[in-house]
């Protein structure tokens, strides 16, 4: 949040600003205090609006005639008539009021961005003057992050081998095995050799996104060579194509979530042992937005607890147990 400095004779607390500032207070009409500073309204519209963007809040009511002075606009004028030394504790108090930046900038994986960010964007935008939310795969979020073109993602990829980035713990979810529903193997308790010979292959994400990635892991840890005879970077086109019966995948319940309308043609049961999850993080740049990651965190728990967890009980109650949340406790850096 921008900060300013008291002490700089050009800031705009000192100059010509102020007296606009008080004058609007005073007459509680842009035209007014123009007539009577002797200035254009456009001048006096101008000076206000960087005084607003300054602080980062809205000092006046605009909608309404006569325009009314926001809690920040009064704490302001009244600290004014006060001795400067008190000023910057005002100036900070009423930039402490916006917790949030004026504009949040967010990224999600497509994984969660159709039953997560809607319900971010409708809670912060009370709270942020503009919401933005890009969604795409891991590396695509990393890149916009480090390009500043969002502040904060939330990712299965914590890019851990990348510096000058903060990673926080959001979620953890079992991976699942999806076969067709006519699939011969449906209900049968598997091992990961048996996979391997099954007659249909499996349908791997793309190796640029981070499930396709945490798939080839699991499988290397077990010393498993399977062929990469059909690849896509989307749950949709994975999904859309074990449901053609056109092989089997290993997908998690959040991505399943997204495409509901495909349950119907898929099979879902546990991974052979030993399984594999994924967890999911916050992640921005270094120490940067602390409080807002916070409250990102905090938020999305209480999403994944209210609405989440219970969609994904009816599609595999017998993988929830395993699904971790980030607690009061365990939040943090990772």
């Amino acid at each position: 949040m921008n900060q300013i400095n008291i002490n700089a004779p050009q800031n705009l607390l000192f100059n010509n600003t102020l007296s606009i500032f008080l004058t609007v207070c005073q007459h509680k009409n842009f035209s007014k205090a123009a007539k009577a500073l002797n200035i254009s309204q456009a001048s006096v519209s101008q000076s206000i609006i960087k005084m607003e963007k300054s602080l980062g809040v809205s000092l006046f009511d605009r909608e309404v005639r006569p325009i009314t002075l926001k809690p920040e606009a009064i704490m302001l004028r009244d600290q004014l008539a006060g001795p400067y030394t008190k000023l910057g504790h005002t100036i900070e108090a009423i930039q402490s009021r916006n917790m949030l930046k004026p504009i949040m900038r967010l990224g999600v994986i497509d994984s969660l961005s159709a039953n997560l960010a809607p319900s971010l964007i409708k809670i912060f935008s009370h709270q942020a003057q503009n919401i933005s939310v890009l969604s795409g795969i891991s590396t695509n979020l990393a890149t916009d992050l480090h390009n500043r073109e969002v502040d904060i993602i939330i990712t299965s990829d914590p890019f851990d081998g990348e510096e000058g980035l903060s990673r926080y713990f959001l979620f953890r979810e079992p991976h699942l095995l999806v076969l067709p529903k006519n699939s011969k193997l449906v209900g049968k308790q598997l091992s990961w050799q048996e996979l391997a010979d099954y007659e249909l292959p499996l349908i791997r994400y793309s190796k640029r996104s981070a499930s396709g990635r945490m798939t080839n892991t699991h499988l290397s840890r077990i010393c498993l060579q399977l062929p990469s005879k059909i690849e896509a970077d989307t749950n949709g086109a994975v999904l859309a194509s074990v449901a053609g019966g056109l092989g089997w995948s290993l997908t998690s319940l959040a991505c399943l979530l997204q495409y509901e309308t495909l349950l119907a043609d898929l099979h879902l049961q546990p991974v052979p042992k030993p399984d594999f999850s994924r967890d999911i993080y916050v992640v921005t740049r270094q120490d940067e937005y602390l409080e807002l990651v916070d409250a990102v965190i905090t938020e999305s728990v209480k999403i994944l607890s209210s609405k989440l967890l219970p969609n994904m009980k009816k599609i595999a109650p017998w993988a929830v147990d395993k699904v971790i949340l980030a607690s009061e406790t365990s939040k943090g850096k990772v």
